[in-house]
C-alpha cells in the first residue's frame, strides 16, 4: 500500500507535519460536497453512498446562490470549490481537500508559457521542446504603449501582413474570451483596444493544419488527476470536441471563431451533442468513413494516445518543480488539459484548466463522467478510509453504468510535507 498509515496522506512519502495541530487521523469518516454542479454533485454523492463507512454532508447549489459552507471544516474530506476551501485546516493536516492552494504555474497560460519554455531550454529532446506551440508571455501595462510592449515579441511585431497567423490568448480568462487569431499586428492592436481591462496574454502560434474529420477542426479534453507530492494519471477515456462550423484550410476568414474554436461553451444550439462531443475512440470508424483504412485510423490513435499522455506526465515534471505548483500530500486535483493533433497527426499541447467542466461531456457520455468520480475515489478516497483504519480493500459496490480508467503517467516523491509552504493565516 502507497499510503502510510501514520499520516493522512495522499502519497507513498513519510511526511511530517509543521502544526502541532489534532492529527487527521483521529477523525471520524465525514466528508462535505458543496459543488455548484448538480450534473457532479449527484455522481459525488452517489460515489459516497456506495461507501456506507463515510458519513457525507451536502449543500445544494445554483450558480446563483452564495455558497455557504459552514461546518466544512470539521469534515476530514472537503470537495467543492476551490473559493470555500479552509486553507488552514488542510495546511495543518486537519483536512484533506480537492484543489491545490498553488497551481497557477499550471492553469496560468503565461505561467505555463514560461515554465514549459524553461523546461525544454533544460530538456531539448524532451516532449515539450517539440510538443509546444512557439510562444511569447505579452504584458500590456497601458493600452497607449502597444508599439513599445511589441518590441518585447518581433517575432510579432516585424512580420509582414498576412505572412503567419498567430492566437492571442488572455492569461488567466477561460471559455475562449477575449481570444484573437490574427495575421497581422492592426488586428491584434484591435483585440488589445477591445480588452484593455486584460493585461497579460499569450501570442502563440495558430496550428494552421490541424486533423480534420468531416471538415471540422476538433481538440482533445484530457482529464489529469494530480494525487498528493505527487502522483499524475491521465483518463482512458479522452473527449474530442468539434467546432460548430467547417474549417476553412485556406484560413481566408479568421474572425469566424466558430470554425477555429473548439470550446463547447460556442456551439449553437444547432449542433448536436453526438456530433460536437465524441471520444477519441470512436475517431477510427469516422475516419474510415474518410477512406482510411480501420487498421490504419486505429493504430493513429492508439498513437495520438501514448504522445498525449507522455505530454502531460512531462508536464506536470516540469511545473512540480516550481513554487507556482505547490502540491501538499493532503491535496488532490483534477485538471483539464487541451491538446490537438495537426495532419501529420503530431499531438500538441494548448492548456490546462483548474476545475474542468466535466458536463460538457453531456447526457450520451455521462457514464465516462461516473467512471471518472468512482476512480478519484478508488485512488484518494478508499486509501485516506484506510488510513484512518476502516478497511475499504473490499470491493465497492458498482452496479451502476462506469467506463473508463485512471492510467499513471508520473510518480514523483517530492517530499514535501505539511506546513513546509511557508503559508501564515491570520
Amino acid at each position: 500500500m502507497w499510503w502510510d498509515e501514520r499520516f493522512a496522506s495522499f502519497d507513498g512519502a513519510v511526511v511530517e507535519s509543521d502544526s502541532q495541530a489534532k492529527p487527521a487521523a483521529s477523525k471520524q469518516l465525514t466528508a462535505y460536497i458543496s459543488l455548484e454542479s448538480a450534473y457532479v454533485r449527484t455522481l459525488v454523492k452517489d460515489a459516497f453512498d456506495r461507501r456506507p463507512e463515510w458519513t457525507v454532508n451536502r449543500i445544494e447549489l445554483t450558480a446563483e446562490e452564495a455558497v455557504d459552507c459552514s461546518g466544512s471544516g470539521e469534515s476530514l474530506f472537503y470537495w467543492g470549490e476551490y473559493e470555500e476551501i479552509d486553507w488552514e485546516k488542510v495546511h495543518s493536516g486537519e483536512q484533506h481537500a480537492c484543489c491545490y492552494c498553488f497551481r497557477k504555474g499550471l492553469i496560468r497560460k503565461a505561467h505555463l508559457c514560461h515554465n514549459t519554455k524553461k523546461w525544454a531550454a533544460k530538456h531539448p529532446e524532451g516532449w515539450l521542446a517539440k510538443s509546444v506551440p512557439e510562444s511569447f508571455i505579452f504584458e500590456l501595462d497601458d493600452i497607449d504603449y502597444i508599439e513599445e510592449a511589441l518590441c518585447d515579441v518581433p517575432e510579432v511585431r516585424d512580420m509582414p501582413d498576412g505572412s503567419a497567423r498567430w492566437i492571442a490568448k488572455p492569461s488567466i480568462t477561460n471559455q475562449a474570451t477575449g481570444i484573437c487569431i490574427f495575421d497581422r499586428v492592426s488586428q491584434l492592436e484591435a483585440a488589445l483596444h477591445a480588452n484593455q481591462d486584460l493585461r497579460e496574454w499569450v501570442l502563440q502560434r495558430y496550428i494552421e493544419r490541424p486533423l480534420l474529420i468531416q471538415q471540422r477542426k476538433f481538440h482533445l479534453r484530457v482529464y489529469v488527476l494530480c494525487v498528493g507530492s505527487l502522483k499524475a494519471y491521465v483518463y482512458d477515456q479522452v473527449l474530442a470536441l468539434f467546432a460548430g462550423q467547417p474549417y476553412d484550410s485556406e484560413l481566408g476568414d479568421l474572425g469566424n471563431l466558430d470554425a477555429h474554436l473548439t470550446n463547447t461553451c460556442r456551439l449553437e444550439g444547432g449542433v448536436e451533442e453526438g456530433q460536437a462531443v465524441r471520444l477519441l475512440s470512436e475517431l477510427p470508424q469516422l475516419l474510415a468513413k474518410e477512406g482510411m483504412t480501420t487498421e490504419e485510423a486505429e493504430r493513429r490513435v492508439q498513437q495520438v494516445s501514448k504522445d498525449m499522455q507522455a505530454i502531460i506526465g512531462e508536464c506536470i515534471d516540469a511545473v512540480s518543480g516550481e513554487l507556482t505548483f505547490f502540491t501538499l500530500p493532503n491535496c488532490f486535483e483534477l485538471f483539464g488539459f487541451d491538446l490537438m493533433v495537426d495532419d501529420q497527426w503530431h499531438v500538441w499541447l494548448l492548456e490546462a484548466n483548474a476545475e474542468p467542466d466535466l458536463q460538457q461531456t453531456g447526457s450520451r457520455l455521462k457514464p465516462i463522467v461516473a467512471g471518472l468520480i468512482e476512480g478519484i475515489m478508488q485512488l484518494v478516497v478508499d486509501p485516506l478510509a484506510m488510513t484512518q483504519g476502516v478497511d475499504a480493500s473490499q470491493p465497492v459496490s458498482t452496479s451502476g453504468d462506469f467506463s473508463g480508467q485512471w492510467v499513471e503517467v508520473l510518480d514523483k516523491q517530492q517530499g514535501r510535507h505539511l506546513g513546509s509552504s511557508g503559508i501564515a493565516f491570520q
